[in-house]
């Protein structure tokens, strides 16, 4: 019996032995703990989210640090510089508008005050004994109503040929009664030199000190046979507005 018991005993172990060896295979720790296949696969997985997670990181500081695009500055127009006046003037006029000139035609009644690189000037009316009042004298040309102040005139100058300073100012010839601005009118104002021959009826402008149209006026009436008007404005450097008038600066 006991030989029997030890046979039975031996193959009982045995059994057991052949069963635990066909069970699924664990994995030991370093530590000595047991560490299955599916808790190596979550490992895998975890590192995975991990690698993107700091991959998500990095994206998100590389969208963060990257400066946004500085929007684009309109461009600025170049501005002029601003042109410095060189004088001023301020004159009234009323009286006949000649359509012929010669020691019959008739001026009227006005001054022209105005100054010139700092000195101040005054031109008068002018009346020459036996002619009568002829400066400041207004007439047509080319369409335009212009009147002219000269710094002087005398009877030896009726018969022949002189040269004179001049003020003048232009005006369309059908410009109506009101007040406005003469560069919108298409007036202008000069200072220079003319060659004046009453009796030949020449009236030669030679040359410009100053001009503008930068300035106001005010027309009272201009019904064609007469005019009056005021006017008043800066004057400038000829150089700088050679188009604006058909005479040259004066050198």
């Amino acid at each position: 019996m006991k030989k029997v018991f030890i046979l039975v005993l031996v193959l009982f172990i045995a059994f057991l032995f052949v069963g635990c060896s066909e069970s699924d295979p664990e994995m030991v720790s370093s530590d000595g703990n047991e560490v299955s296949d599916d808790n190596t696969a979550a490992e895998d997985i975890d590192v995975q989210d991990e690698e993107i997670i700091e991959e998500n990181d990095e994206d998100q500081v590389d969208d963060v640090t990257e400066e946004p695009d500085e929007p684009e500055q309109p461009e600025e127009e170049p501005t002029e510089p601003a042109i410095d006046p060189i004088g001023n003037f301020n004159l009234n006029f009323s009286g006949q508008i000649n359509t012929t000139i010669s020691t019959s035609s008739r001026g009227g009644n006005g001054v022209a005050n105005f100054n010139y690189n700092g000195m101040p000037f005054t031109f008068n009316s002018i009346n020459i004994p036996m002619v009568g009042d002829i400066f400041p004298l207004a007439m047509v040309n080319s369409g335009n109503i212009i009147v002219l102040w000269l710094d002087s005139l005398g009877l030896s100058d009726i018969s022949g040929t002189s040269e004179k300073q001049v003020f003048g100012i232009s005006f369309p010839q059908n410009a109506g009664t009101g007040s406005g601005t003469m560069k919108e009118l298409g007036s202008y104002a000069f200072y220079g030199d003319i060659t004046v021959n009453i009796t030949g009826g020449q009236f030669d402008i030679k040359c410009v000190r100053a001009v503008s149209d930068s300035g106001e006026y005010e027309i009272t009436a201009n019904d064609g046979a007469n005019i009056a008007f005021v006017a008043n404005g800066d004057l400038f450097d000829p150089s700088l507005a050679e188009s604006m008038i058909p005479y040259p600066a004066c050198q």
